[in-house]
């Protein structure tokens, strides 16, 4: 594993003009906008395909002002995209994903389906693997609606930028600022020479595993089109199921067997699975983060599911699969739901709250902190520890048989710290809106690590509607901070980045 700390910095050749960038931001949007209406051509197919036509008008008008829009913005603002800074990167995908998530939004506002500010919300859910809802009726929707509200958990889990990236070379050294900006963890790993190419190879593997996830869901009697819509938040990392139930909803152990491996293979980090089909497996046994993640989930999956067993009236067995299924929901961020863990022992639902923060391994559509960080936390803390004793002792701490920088040391805690801040903050103005303290803290850190289900109620088979509009409008902001790793979105606060 590289250790290559993705520090937050400006910057910016000075032949840069105020103006050059906006051309070249607004060219690239453009480009962005464009490739993502497209998009909206599945879902109007399968709107087609079932007869629906308030809702095919919906899609149809949203395609034509995405690709309309799109367009326009490509012949007016046509520019030189040589010489990209890190800036023009930053503002491409956090306005990017903003811009996305408005397009996204258009065809449940159009089909009379949801008001504008549940539109945003679920939209944003959507593209950002969150999987919190605010329909309560997922079942009485129309098809075409459901299989977009999905589709965008897949569209999103990658990211549009990497997407964008491996179809679009022409972009050369600004490649790179696009990927740096969207890619999770703290570190971006090549699998290629160009980034490209990584970023081609990427959505080759996502592209190969959704064709295996549908296969396996056909054999296990679902319908091609549940099979879908299940794999595309499976490989998203999101929680939207086609049930009101979610994957409880099923009653399959099948089922929830099934997903429990895919939402692990899908919380891996990519690159992994490349070595893995590239004949290296060795690469993935000897990850420190992939053996953290995998001893976590089985472990606390089984004391989970032994106290679910044990605080119902359910067979040992029966505990035992919710437990590790709950487990493996909550570490990956998929947010699917196997059981009502808030009827488990209190003691169950610590450690599911717990391990939202922790999230999947850096590289993979999972969200949280991810594991890395939590494992460099841990050896910083021990570190401190260790020095207290020994103030002498030269002993570089280490990870995976490397040497951890005191750069990456620091920039971990400023993630860990600002992470928490805005777990604090964000809980203090939840809680205006009427919640309760297990309802705000909950929701807060869902939205932060992208997970979906909260506790109080915001619980596994609760919704969002409820929540003030305000209050709605916080928790989407939350979502796209927690899926672009906080630095991306937050940096367009600070003055330095609007300075010339």
């Amino acid at each position: 594993m590289a250790m290559t700390e993705r520090a937050p910095t400006l910057q910016r050749p000075p032949s840069h003009d105020g103006l050059g960038a906006v051309r070249r931001v607004g060219f690239l949007l453009s480009m962005l906008l464009l490739g993502v209406s497209c998009t909206l051509a599945a879902p109007l197919a399968v709107a087609a395909w079932y007869g629906e036509a308030d809702v095919i008008g919906a899609f149809a008008t949203a395609l034509f002002l995405g690709v309309a829009v799109g367009s326009a913005g490509l012949f007016l603002l046509r520019t030189e995209l040589r010489g990209l800074s890190r800036r023009d990167g930053f503002a491409v995908v956090a306005l990017g994903w903003v811009l996305v998530c408005l397009l996204g939004s258009l065809p449940y506002v159009l089909s009379g389906t949801l008001g504008p500010v549940n539109a945003w919300f679920e939209c944003t859910s959507g593209f950002s693997g969150t999987g919190s809802s605010v329909i309560a009726d997922v079942e009485a929707l129309p098809r075409g609606i459901v299989f977009w509200r999905s589709f965008t958990h897949w569209l999103g889990g990658m990211g549009f930028v990497v997407l964008y990236v491996a179809l679009f070379p022409l972009l050369g050294v600004g490649a790179m600022q696009l990927y740096q900006a969207e890619a999770p963890g703290i570190e971006v790993d090549r699998l290629r020479p160009r980034i490209s190419s990584t970023a081609r190879v990427l959505w080759l593997m996502y592209a190969g595993i959704s064709v295996v996830v549908t296969i396996v869901y056909l054999a296990g009697g679902m319908s091609l089109f549940e099979s879908l819509c299940q794999m595309f938040a499976v490989l998203g990392t999101g929680g939207f199921s086609t049930r009101n139930a979610s994957i409880a909803g099923f009653d399959s152990a099948y089922v929830d067997w099934t997903t429990i491996v895919f939402m692990w293979i899908c919380a891996t980090n990519f690159s992994l699975h490349w070595a893995v089909i590239t004949g290296r497996p060795g690469k993935l046994l000897r990850s420190p983060e992939w053996r953290f993640l995998t001893a976590a989930m089985v472990g606390l999956g089984v004391i989970v599911g032994v106290l679910a067993w044990t605080s119902t009236d359910v067979s040992p067995g029966v505990g035992l699969r919710q437990g590790i299924f709950e487990v493996v929901s909550t570490a990956s961020t998929t947010g699917f739901s196997g059981a009502d863990y808030e009827l488990w022992a209190p003691a169950a639902q610590f450690i599911i709250f717990l391990l939202m923060f922790m999230g999947g391994c850096a590289g993979s559509t999972a969200g949280g902190m991810k594991v890395v960080r939590v494992q460099l936390f841990f050896k910083q803390a021990l570190q401190g520890f260790f020095r207290t004793l020994h103030p002498h002792a030269a002993s570089p701490p280490r990870l995976g048989g490397r040497p951890i920088t005191s750069r990456m040391m620091r920039s971990v805690s400023t993630f860990i710290g600002l992470y928490l801040f805005m777990l604090v903050v964000g809980s203090a103005i939840m809680s205006l809106f009427t919640m309760d303290f297990a309802t705000a803290t909950s929701a807060v850190a869902s939205m932060l690590s992208n997970i979906g289900p909260g506790l109080g109620e915001v619980g596994p088979f609760d919704n969002y509607d409820w929540i003030h509009p305000g209050g709605k409008l916080v928790l989407t902001f939350l979502m796209l901070a927690g899926r672009l790793e906080l630095f991306t979105v937050l940096i367009f606060f600070s003055p330095a980045f609007w300075r010339r």
